[in-house]
Parts: C-alpha cells; sequence; structure tokens
C-alpha cells in the first residue's frame, strides 16, 4: 500500500502505510528503550541505597500504575524475581500494553518518562527523575532569563517553600521564610521540579512575576514582585552592640572570598552571630573550608559515606582564621543541607565555644548529584550522606536548638 494525501477543508491529511507505521513504533521503541535502560543503569550503580536491576523495572511499573490507577493493574506483573534482561522485557511489553489502550492520551515516551518520575519519588525524599520536556525548557528559558527576585525554594513532602534573601524584592513584598509557593504567574507546579520552578520566577530585569503563595498562618497571598538584576553578595555583615552579625546567603567559593573581606572589618575577639535562617546549603567543598575558618586544625568537620566506598573525614585543614569569644549560630526550618553541617561542626568544637538557637532546622543531610541523561532527561541522585562530628545523620530529623537542649544538637 502506498502513502496517501489527501487535501480536506484547506489541511493536509497524511496516511502512512502500516508497514510505516510498524517501523515508527519499533524505532519509539527502540529509543524509549534505551531512555529506560541507561536511567535504571545509573539508578543501580550510582545510587547511595542501590537495587538489583529487576526490582527498579518491578518498582517504576508499579508505581506508574498507582499513578495511573485501576485500568493499568492488570498488565502489572511481579518483575521484581526475574533475571534482569526478563525484567527489562516485561517492563517495555507492559508500557506498549498500556499506550495501546483505546483513548490512552499518553505516548510511550510519556508513559516510560512517568514511570521513571514515579520510582524516583518513591525511592527516596530527594531523588528525582526531570522529564526531558522539562529539562529543554529550562534550557530554554534560562537563555532568555538572567535575573530574579532574590529567593531559593526548597521542596518538602512534595510541596515547594520560598525562603527570600536579605534585602531581597521577594521580602520586601512580604515572603517569609517557610511560605508554601503555590503557583508562578498562575501556573500549577504540580510534579514539577525545582529548577523548572525557578526558570518560572526569573526573567527580564525591570518585569514582573505573580508569585502566590501560603503563609504560614494558612493566608493565601497573590504578590507581584519586579525582577532585578541582583548582587546582592553571599554574606551580610551587621554590627551591632553585642557584636557581629554575619548573614550567609549560601555556600560557594565566592562566600570564603567575601567572608575574609569581611572580617577585615571585625575587631578580633568579638561576638559573632551566624545567621543561617533560610539558608538552603550549596557548595558542600565551599561550605567544609567555611566551617574550617572557624576551627583549629584537626577538628572534624563532617564525615561523608558513600556505597562502596571508605568513610571521607573532613576536618580544618588549616590553622583557625576568624577567632571570637563567642558565636551565635541562628536556625529555623529553612536552614538545610551544608548549613546544618557547618551547625553540627562548630557546636561540636571544643574552643569555639558556639551554640546555635531558633527553630529545629530542615533535615537534609545527603549528597546529590545530578546525572544528565543521554535520552535527555536528568536524575538528581541521592549519592551520599553526611555524618556529623557526633556520629549521627541529621537527615530527615533536623538539628534542635543547643541552647534549649542542654548544648545538644540532637534531640533527646
Amino acid at each position: 500500500m502506498k502513502n496517501i494525501t489527501f487535501l480536506v477543508a484547506g489541511l493536509i491529511v497524511w496516511v502512512a502505510s502500516p508497514l510505516l507505521v510498524a517501523q515508527a513504533t519499533s524505532e519509539d521503541a527502540n529509543v524509549v528503550t534505551e531512555l529506560i535502560r541507561e536511567a535504571v543503569d545509573k539508578l543501580h550503580t550510582d545510587a547511595y541505597r542501590t537495587e538489583a536491576k529487576a526490582v527498579i523495572y518491578h518498582k517504576a511499573l508499579q508505581s506508574l500504575s498507582v499513578e495511573l490507577g485501576e485500568s493499568t493493574k492488570a498488565t502489572v506483573r511481579d518483575l521484581s524475581a526475574m533475571s534482569d534482561a526478563e525484567a527489562e522485557a516485561a517492563f517495555h511489553q507492559a508500557l506498549q500494553t498500556m499506550a495501546a489502550v483505546p483513548g490512552e492520551r499518553l505516548s510511550l515516551r510519556d508513559l516510560a518518562e512517568r514511570s521513571l518520575q514515579a520510582y524516583c519519588k518513591q525511592h527516596d525524599p530527594y531523588t528525582r527523575y526531570i522529564r526531558s520536556d522539562d529539562v529543554a525548557l529550562v534550557q530554554l528559558m534560562n537563555k532568555a532569563t538572567g535575573s530574579g527576585i532574590g529567593m531559593s525554594i526548597n521542596e518538602k513532602k512534595e510541596s515547594i517553600y520560598c525562603y527570600p534573601m536579605p534585602g531581597s524584592p521577594a521580602e520586601a513584598a512580604g515572603i517569609k521564610n517557610g511560605d508554601k509557593l503555590v503557583s508562578v504567574d498562575g501556573k500549577s507546579l504540580e510534579k514539577k521540579p525545582l529548577e523548572y520552578v525557578a526558570s518560572l520566577i526569573r526573567g527580564a530585569p525591570g518585569t514582573e512575576v505573580s508569585i502566590r503563595v501560603e503563609h504560614g498562618f494558612g493566608r493565601v497571598q497573590t504578590v507581584k514582585i519586579k525582577r532585578e538584576a541582583l548582587t546582592t553578595p553571599t554574606v551580610l555583615v551587621q554590627k551591632k552592640v553585642s557584636g557581629y552579625v554575619l548573614r550567609v546567603r549560601k555556600f560557594s567559593n565566592e562566600l570564603l572570598v567575601e567572608i575574609r573581606e569581611a572580617m577585615k572589618s571585625i575587631t578580633p575577639g568579638s561576638t559573632l552571630t551566624l545567621d543561617l535562617r533560610g539558608c538552603p546549603g550549596g557548595d558542600l567543598d565551599a561550605a567544609i573550608k567555611f566551617a574550617g575558618m572557624f576551627l583549629d586544625a584537626g577538628e572534624p568537620i563532617v564525615t561523608v559515606r558513600m556505597r562502596g566506598r571508605s568513610d571521607e573525614i573532613n576536618t580544618a585543614s588549616k590553622p583557625r582564621e576568624i577567632n571570637s569569644a563567642a558565636i551565635i549560630l541562628l536556625q529555623d526550618e529553612g536552614t538545610a543541607s551544608a548549613a546544618e553541617m557547618v551547625i553540627a561542626a562548630l557546636v561540636n568544637s571544643p574552643t569555639t565555644h558556639a551554640a546555635s538557637q531558633g527553630g529545629k532546622t530542615y533535615g537534609k543531610g545527603v549528597m546529590q548529584t545530578r546525572i544528565e541523561l543521554k535520552g535527555g532527561g536528568v536524575i538528581m541522585l541521592t549519592s551520599g550522606e553526611l555524618i556529623a562530628p557526633q556520629g549521627r545523620t541529621w537527615d530527615g530529623i533536623g538539628l534542635v536548638s543547643s541552647l534549649e537542649n542542654l548544648g545538644q544538637i540532637f534531640a533527646r
């Protein structure tokens, strides 16, 4: 049968022969097979808590079935007891069966990527799969944008929370630490990755973005904020009667340069307050070096634990750079990751005279690795665990105020 072209009401309708339809379907299946295989390989070899490939295929299919509802349950088999090759074949057969259901609006690739999203979502609180179309859209948006509103965002229990930086347009608009982000410019954020949401918030300088948030006391509010080309430093220094306050926005190599410059104006032996409220963390190596500036050489900072490797024990590598009479560390529910690590290291030190104050921290004590797949998607993978000098991880539990817990940062 030859291909036939019809002209109907000004529209060109192309009808392919069965041979070409079968060929296209086969090509789509091959692309999806390679996409899934690459992702499963990475999840199996690089994840901190790994699972057999057959188990990954089984859980991905099972999680997808739960999301899609009752109509797909007939296609789900127990793949976990199969060999890896058998599980892979059965997984793809199940996807093709789902895609062939009359009225099914999801393509084979859609089903495959949704299965990866569903698997990663249940694997641990932080592992995420970002769909290829979202990755491409973020890349496109980032080319055309370059400024924002001075606000970091964090995800917890499938919701996104706001942490405006001091002196930022977001803070001036009334957004508070821990406000729940509901929508951006009217767009739903359901099942959208943080990278996508951050790209929605950014835009050309002088343009407005509409942010809808739910405050901690329950009120929902929409605010319009003008984007600015922000040049806010990573650390802000304020002199107060009780000493100096250093507010850290994010850990980066720039922070190390800025903190050393800031310390030139601070009297040695002064009382310091390190304000880490709303600090989402940042670069782990930069945070380790930052903590080392307050410690004596050899004092422990953090232990990095990864699967199949010996523990990496990080200590202060140089003599103490910053001397103070005492250090107060301010924290809240937005204090996360590397910022929590700094608190644990400084409070543990017998020579730093540091104490923490404020609400329980976020509770993220893991390392994440961004893996870009050839198939276009991205896996944000939990690849390691952070252990405090006290011998425990704070992941999932957070750190409490040492001033209110007899000098201890772990709840009794």
